[in-house]
């Protein structure tokens, strides 16, 4: 009995937290460069669409791409990932998050403050505020469900009005990052006037496509269907394409287990902690590799992803 206690390995949660904490605390250089290059490659696109150097047709596809990869820059901010937790830093969380979504219209304070509440409330009906499109009933009702969820009167607000009258700091968080919206709303009133077809074509529809798509793969893919709780609330999956073109959603269970490891670890992360998923039983984590590469979640099984 002692030898096979001896050979047994420590799954224990202090033996997991430690493996975890190695993972975390450096500052994601990767994101600063994503969220700082494709923002000045969407106002570079801007000035040679104007300038009559490229076609509108291909600015619009630039400008599609930049607007997909706008929001994880500022995802890694909300985490404190930009600046690895260091104080004097935190100032690149804040400012290269918010430059990084301008091609989304949104604001960087509104984001995390709701994002951060998804994190302490997955999965719940009434508090999570990306519920609504997080749960539809199939993935194109979830790209629909992202972009009207968010109206005064939708859904998602409802558990917003719930955040607002309990928390000040999730209120003024609101009221800060409100000045950024209606700077983004009197930006695309005025170019509108001055480029209407740019506008369309440069901002308006890449940004509701972008949406679409984050609504698709951060939420309803990770999440639909599952209950509340630390280890079951988020799934691994896999829809066949490389994990990078889904921004590595496939292991986003990773991020909702330690929030604190950056985005580009998380694939060494789930190598070190696979034995502590499969312990815990997270959705999905007997069926990933043992060595998580370019596209590591190809090869998992589907059967316990309900035909999605």
């Amino acid at each position: 009995m002692d030898q096979l206690t001896q050979n047994s390995p420590d799954l224990s949660i202090d033996a997991e937290r430690k493996i975890a904490k190695s993972f975390m605390g450096r500052v994601e250089w990767e994101m600063i460069a994503i969220g700082l290059g494709q923002f000045s490659l969407w106002i570079a696109t801007w000035a040679l669409v104007i300038i009559g150097t490229i076609p509108l047709y291909a600015g619009f596809l630039i400008a599609l791409f930049t607007a997909c990869n706008a929001y994880l820059p500022s995802h890694a901010g909300q985490h404190g990932h930009l600046s690895g937790g260091k104080k004097n830093l935190q100032w690149l969380d804040y400012w290269v998050g918010q430059i990084s979504v301008i091609p989304l219209a949104q604001s960087h304070d509104i984001l995390k403050a709701t994002h951060l509440k998804h994190h302490a409330y997955t999965n719940d009906s009434d508090l999570d505020p990306d519920f609504f499109h997080g749960h539809a009933k199939n993935w194109w009702d979830a790209a629909v469900n992202v972009n009207v969820g968010y109206n005064d009167d939708g859904p998602a607000m409802k558990a917003i009005e719930k955040h607002q009258e309990n928390d000040p700091k999730f209120e003024a968080a609101l009221e800060k990052g409100g000045s950024w919206v209606f700077l983004f709303y009197f930006a695309q009133i005025i170019l509108a006037v001055l480029y209407p077809i740019e506008t369309l074509l440069l901002w308006w529809i890449p940004k509701r496509v972008a949406t679409s798509y984050l609504g698709i793969v951060f939420s309803y893919f990770p999440h639909s269907g599952l209950d509340k709780g630390r280890y079951k609330d988020t799934r691994f999956w896999t829809n066949r394409m490389p994990r990078f073109m889904n921004h590595s959603m496939q292991i986003h269970t990773m991020h909702h287990m330690y929030p604190k490891i950056c985005h580009y670890d998380e694939a060494k992360a789930i190598e070190a902690l696979k034995p502590f998923m499969i312990e815990r039983g997270m959705p999905g984590a007997e069926y990933i590799p043992e060595k998580l590469r370019w596209n590591p979640v190809t090869y998992i099984k589907e059967a316990y992803f309900g035909g999605r």
